[in-house]
């Protein structure tokens, strides 16, 4: 009978795997399916002096949430330089010492250009293999990237030129340009307590 009925389970399981159903937002991914964040990074990826800043997810620490830590990149401070680098994910010292992203290795730059105060991301589809929290970090990392250029107030992402919606912390989706203030608590630093975001009279 418990042969019969493990059988039965089984056969229920193999069944509901074989489509894929559409979701109104993000979702977790089953523990079973999820892989290690920045395994198979760019071996090439610059080493960490210079002036420049991207965001990976530090080490992980037994009781804490992950956060988002920034590291050196010696390339110039463009929007292009800047993400392609945070693109090329962590270093094989970085890796090393546990450093990971949760952008999704081959995910390429299309484009990157300021309109303003904001800056509009177009990336590969690569991107849209994400959802939940790790969807959440990736977009907190290149959120919080972008906002190290002089200037930067807010990030447009697109996909392959498409305008999507992305989560916030919450993960609620927006449309609108998102913002350091729309991923708190995953870099520890003192945030004024009201975003100063410029009105387009500003720009």
């Amino acid at each position: 009978m418990k042969r019969a009925l493990a059988l039965g389970v089984a056969i229920v399981a193999i069944a509901s795997g074989c489509g894929i159903a559409s979701d109104d937002g993000p979702r977790d991914i089953p523990a079973a399916d999820q892989v290690e964040l920045g395994i198979g990074g760019d071996s090439n990826a610059g080493a960490a002096i210079g002036t420049a800043r991207v965001y990976f997810l530090s080490p992980e620490v037994v009781g804490q949430a992950a956060l988002l830590e920034s590291v050196a990149r010696d390339v110039a401070e463009t929007p292009t330089a800047l993400l392609q680098a945070l693109l090329a994910g962590p270093n094989q010292t970085e890796q090393a010492n546990q450093f990971r992203t949760a952008l999704p290795v081959g995910t390429q730059l299309l484009d990157a250009r300021r309109q303003g105060f904001i800056l509009r991301v177009d990336l590969s589809a690569d991107v849209l293999e994400l959802s939940g929290q790790v969807l959440i970090t990736a977009m907190a990392q290149i959120v919080y990237t972008a906002s190290e250029i002089d200037g930067v107030r807010g990030v447009t992402i697109m996909v392959a030129g498409a305008d999507q919606q992305w989560p916030v912390g919450s993960g609620e989706l927006t449309s609108t340009p998102l913002t350091v203030y729309d991923y708190p608590g995953l870099v520890p630093s003192s945030q004024p307590d009201y975003p100063a975001f410029p009105s387009p009279s500003n720009a």
